[in-house]
C-alpha cells in the first residue's frame, strides 16, 4: 500500500488500499452491482473494523484449504455475485479451489502439446475411496497368492 500512498486517479480520487485475509472479511453482494465488505483486523494490537465498497480487488490467498475452517469459497462467490472486477480472475481463483480440477486443465495442455513439450507426473483420479479400495484388494490378493509363509497349527492336549 506504500506504493499508492498519496496517489490519485484522474487527479482527484485518492487511492485507498485495504489489505486483509479472507478470515477477516465478510460481505454482502447485490444484484444491482457491487459489494459491501466488512473488514475486522488487528493492527498494532488494536481491533479495527471497517466497512467499504471496493472498486476492484487482488486475491493473494487460496480460497480453500482442507484445514478446518479455511473454506472461503463463499466469499469468492460473493465477490463474483457483486460483479467486482479483480486483477486476477475470480473464475480462476474459484477453480483453483479444487486440485483435481486444476490438474485436469494441465492434462488438456499435456494432450495438446505432447509429453515432450509438457511433461506431467502421472496420476490417477478416483471420485471417492471405493475404487481405490477395490484396486488395493486386488493387488493384495495377487501378492498373497504369490507368497505364502507359515501356516496355521492346531494342538491338542
Amino acid at each position: 500500500s506504500k506504493y499508492f500512498h498519496g496517489k490519485k486517479v484522474n487527479g482527484d480520487i485518492e487511492i485507498r488500499v485495504e489489505q486483509a485475509e479472507f478470515s477477516e472479511l465478510n460481505l454482502a453482494a447485490y444484484v444491482t452491482g457491487g459489494c459491501m465488505v466488512d473488514m475486522q483486523v488487528v493492527r498494532n494490537g488494536t481491533k479495527v473494523v471497517r466497512s467499504f465498497k471496493p472498486d476492484f480487488i487482488l486475491v493473494r490467498q487460496h480460497a480453500y484449504s482442507m484445514a478446518l475452517g479455511e473454506d472461503y469459497r463463499s466469499l469468492v462467490i460473493g465477490l463474483q455475485y457483486g460483479g467486482l472486477p479483480a486483477v486476477n480472475s475470480l473464475y480462476s481463483v474459484y477453480n483453483f479451489c479444487s486440485k483435481p480440477w486444476v490438474f485436469s486443465q494441465l492434462i488438456k495442455i499435456f494432450h495438446s502439446l505432447g509429453p515432450e513439450n509438457f511433461p506431467l507426473v502421472e496420476q490417477t483420479f478416483f471420485p471417492n475411496y471405493k475404487p481405490m479400495v477395490g484396486i488395493l484388494r486386488k493387488k493384495t490378493r495377487k501378492a498373497e497368492s504369490g507368497t505364502w509363509s507359515g501356516g496355521t497349527h492346531a494342538t491338542r492336549r
